[in-house]
């Protein structure tokens, strides 16, 4: 696999991504730094827009990268976001493999992935 992605987006955009492979434990701490302090879906928001500083390298939009300045992510149309978080969803099973959610936790009715039967 290539250390790099380029991810066309819907707007017809697009983003360059690094490979979640290549990450370092230094790029967890960033991610929680950035959802530090929130709650809830804002955290979770925070986690997404977290994990797209790390991976976003380069995109074709007329503002800094997320890494640089991660209220551009704001600015974006939400299909173009909705494409980028779906991407970095992959690195979040790399740098938290705990969220990741698998047979044992769908059926762990504690489990933030809810009961197997929903």
């Amino acid at each position: 696999m290539s250390e790099k992605n380029r991810l066309e987006l819907p707007s017809g955009g697009w983003a360059v991504f690094k490979d979640p492979k290549t990450l370092r434990v230094k790029d967890r701490k960033k991610v929680i730094r950035n959802a530090n302090g929130q709650e809830g879906l804002l955290q979770a928001l925070s986690l997404i827009d977290g994990l797209i500083a790390i991976l976003v390298e380069e995109w074709s939009f007329e503002m800094p990268i997320p890494s640089v300045k991660i209220t551009a992510l704001e600015e974006l149309e939400m299909a173009d976001y909705d494409a980028m978080a779906e991407e970095a969803g992959k690195a979040q099973k790399i740098l938290f493999p705990q969220l990741a959610k698998t047979d044992a936790t769908e059926a762990d009715v504690d489990s933030p992935f809810g009961k197997s039967s929903d």
